[in-house]
């Protein structure tokens, strides 16, 4: 565990205080909390974590001071607090940390001046925090602090307005300031601007490229209207919460109109999270080339160095947790659920023997399995976990995945081959016939680590099988069909590697199951 890289637990519902024991990882580079119910302050320990490049504590409940000490990480790269509770400044140190690119505090509760860094500090990085100081073009380099602040004593001339002139000859009265002040921002804008200017005509395209912002959209798929910038930007509503329709590990999904008629799915990644432009152009061509019928569609992406997305074709059907939560009458048709199960199947039977070189899943779950109005299923996310920004030797990587789906072997080692998303498929399957979660509330009874697999195992020995479906589904369904199905899904998820099937196996297993038609 000390020697662990890679550390997501996003999107978990996880309660409590952030464990303080988590500074003990020497070794960590990436540390994601996000989209979960943690409160409480943040701990000052994880300043002592000197290899972390992205700390992603954002969408919680955490409240007090952001710690100073957080600074002292000389590698961090990416900060992201926002959407919590937090307190107090922005602590003044923030300019001096070279490494960082990516801060986001916004929607917080705090207050007082913007720290002096204008290269990282954007407006957006700061929104919704009713007590700090408004963000204007000018205020992040030379803000204009609040009259009787420890900065205006200091020597910041406060606003015009907000000040009498002086009295006598002695010196300059306000409208002077002003003016010189003026004069010189403009000087200094100018210069900056020749030096950009000359700066980037040495730059080779190359450079050019690497640090690219430009807003261009690569489109792998013809939909028939133009895919540019602006029409993602404009059909999300600048990617309004309205418009959201999904959260994950790595990043928000919106719905988005780009014409009448014409409906896409734009997943809007986490910028920080990502080791760099080039490798994600580069990984992300790779997986533009993928196409099966029961993969979702990649028809194009936008990548610089303050934005990235992906733009998927739109399935109205929603995914398959919400399939499963919803449990029409639908929902416990066998037909139904065999032809779900198939279509994943396959879909990941495609990822690892047909592609060369194959791709690994890494984190199967029903979030990640979207369905259409003909209740046909469709794999998404496939491919995403190769471009966290983790360090990669051979096979072994730091973890991603979501807790209940994650192979055990995995989690232990980091070690990840095809037998994971085997393991996190079979999970997927117990789920697909019960009326129980992963790691569903009711097992607590059982003991500690008690989860869906393990249910499964001890009535499936015990001769109860006909407990495990949910309700409806035993009556409607052929019963030996059910109970194969059931041994299938519990093998996938056997600590033994060589036990598993693959998935072409699986392919094969449930296409013999098959069941009568209507």
């Amino acid at each position: 565990m000390v020697s662990l890289v890679s550390l997501n637990l996003s999107w978990n519902l996880l309660q409590g205080q952030i464990p303080t024991s988590l500074s003990q990882i020497k070794d960590l580079k990436y540390l994601s909390l996000a989209g979960n119910k943690m409160n409480g302050s943040i701990p000052s320990s994880l300043g002592g974590l000197q290899s972390l490049e992205v700390l992603d504590l954002s969408s919680n409940m955490l409240s007090g001071e952001i710690p100073n000490n957080l600074l002292n990480l000389s590698n961090l790269t990416a900060l992201l607090l926002n959407d919590n509770k937090l307190s107090g400044q922005i602590p003044s140190r923030l300019a001096d940390v070279t490494m960082l690119s990516v801060f986001n505090v916004s929607s917080n509760n705090l207050s007082g001046l913007l720290p002096l860094s204008n290269y990282l500090m954007k407006c957006s990085s700061v929104l919704d925090n009713p007590y700090l100081r408004p963000c204007h073009v000018f205020s992040l380099t030379v803000p204009t602090p609040y009259p009787g602040s420890a900065t205006e004593a200091q020597g910041y001339t406060a606003s015009p307005m907000s000040q009498s002139p002086r009295s006598g000859n002695n010196g300059f009265n306000s409208i002077e300031i002003a003016s010189i002040a003026s004069a010189s921002a403009i000087v200094s804008v100018l210069l900056a601007l020749i030096i950009l200017f000359l700066y980037t005509r040495k730059c080779s395209p190359k450079s050019r490229i690497m640090g690219s912002t430009k807003k261009e959209v690569t489109v792998f798929k013809d939909i028939g209207v133009p895919l540019t910038f602006e029409n993602v930007v404009r059909a999300t509503g600048s990617f309004n919460a309205s418009n959201c329709i999904g959260n994950g590990g790595f990043g928000a999904t919106y719905k988005a109109e780009i014409s009448s008629g014409v409906l896409v799915a734009i997943k809007r990644l986490a910028v920080g999270r990502f080791q760099g432009v080039q490798q994600f152009h580069a990984e992300i061509k790779t997986l533009g080339r993928l196409h099966h019928p029961n993969l979702v569609t990649l028809i194009g992406y936008h990548a610089s160095e303050t934005e990235m997305f992906l733009i998927y074709n739109y399935l109205p059907g929603g995914n398959l947790e919400k399939f499963i939560q919803g449990r029409s009458t639908r929902a416990v048709d066998w037909r139904i659920l065999h032809k779900i199960a198939l279509d994943i199947a396959r879909a990941l039977a495609y990822l690892h023997d047909q592609c060369v070189p194959r791709v690994l899943h890494r984190d199967v779950k029903p979030s990640n399995i979207l369905l259409d109005d003909d209740f046909n299923a469709y794999l998404s996310d496939f491919g995403l976990a190769r471009l966290l920004g983790t360090s990669e030797t051979h096979a072994t990587t730091g973890v991603a995945g979501t807790f209940g789906y994650v192979a055990p072997e995995y989690a232990m080692t980091c070690r990840v081959s095809d037998k994971a998303d085997v393991y996190s498929y079979g999970v997927v399957l117990l789920e697909l016939l019960s009326d129980k979660k992963a790691l569903d509330p009711s097992f607590s009874s059982y003991g500690n680590g008690f989860n869906i697999v393990a249910w499964g195992c001890m009535l499936l020995r015990q001769g109860r099988a006909k407990e495990f479906f949910t309700a409806g589904l035993w009556d409607a369904g052929p019963h030996d069909d059910l109970v194969e199905v059931l041994h299938l899904a519990i093998v996938c998820t056997v600590d033994s590697l060589s036990t598993r099937p693959t998935m072409k196996q699986v392919v094969r297993r449930l296409k013999q199951l098959h069941p009568p038609s209507c």
